[in-house]
């Protein structure tokens, strides 16, 4: 399993609740529909910053979804109220406690 972390702001004038909106639309139209991916958690870090992370599969399957981003209309729009610079790291689980 591989877990994808892109911190981000939001752009001057957008809202909490105008990204967690957008958020929703991305999850339903977009990720829900992934495959290869196997959970989503947007999390906040009480400082005006911001953090989507996903958990994936595999290494194979998030070079497919950052593919698949490139070309989704849901996609742009969501990153689109982000103050960011697109860039993501991607850790590899080596143990899982649950």
């Amino acid at each position: 399993m591989h877990i994808a972390l892109a911190p981000f702001g939001l752009q001057a004038g957008v809202s909490e609740d105008t990204l967690l909106s957008a958020s929703d639309r991305f999850e339903e139209e977009f990720a829900s529909k992934q495959d290869g991916i196997i959970k989503r958690i947007l999390v906040k870090d009480g400082e005006g910053g911001y953090a989507d992370i996903v958990f994936f599969r595999d290494l194979q399957s998030v070079d497919k979804v950052v593919e698949a981003e490139r070309n989704s209309d849901v996609c742009a729009t969501f990153f689109s109220i982000m103050d960011s610079d697109g860039s993501h790291r991607v850790y590899e689980v080596l143990k899982s406690y649950e």
